[in-house]
């Protein structure tokens, strides 16, 4: 249950996130401060959802780590598909994008084949 929450709770930030990009390029919601915020609040939900709800116990840094790992494995792809990109599309300005340009393949191939299933072990809570 915890890795299917924190899959909604990221899908959604980046399908919306997408969405308003696309329709209004020019919103509040996009500085900086603004979307570090909307993450902190949206993790922070899902952190106490997950310590107090669920019933099994996953050691809080398995939690905070699956949830980083997942969050930078799929949010891109979801983020890209939304806005009508290819979905290994990286732009030019910030520097994340520039330094996963210069990664290239290797980026993607840490994503999906690294960072995705040891973020979702931990969030099962498997060693």
């Amino acid at each position: 249950m915890v890795l299917i929450i924190a899959l909604i709770v990221i899908l959604a930030e980046a399908i919306s996130e997408a969405l308003i990009k696309k329709h209004y390029p020019d919103s509040f919601i996009f500085k900086w401060w603004v979307q570090w915020i909307i993450a902190f609040v949206l993790f922070l939900g899902w952190f106490i959802w997950a310590l107090h709800f669920d019933k099994y116990y996953v050691p809080t840094w398995k939690l905070i780590t699956g949830f980083i790992f997942v969050r930078f494995a799929i949010f891109d792809i979801a983020y890209n598909k939304s806005s009508g990109l290819k979905w290994n599309y990286y732009g030019t300005t910030k520097l994340y994008d520039r330094i996963m340009f210069q990664l290239a393949d290797w980026g993607w191939f840490l994503k999906i084949v690294l960072f995705a299933p040891m973020g979702g072990a931990f969030l099962l809570g498997w060693d």
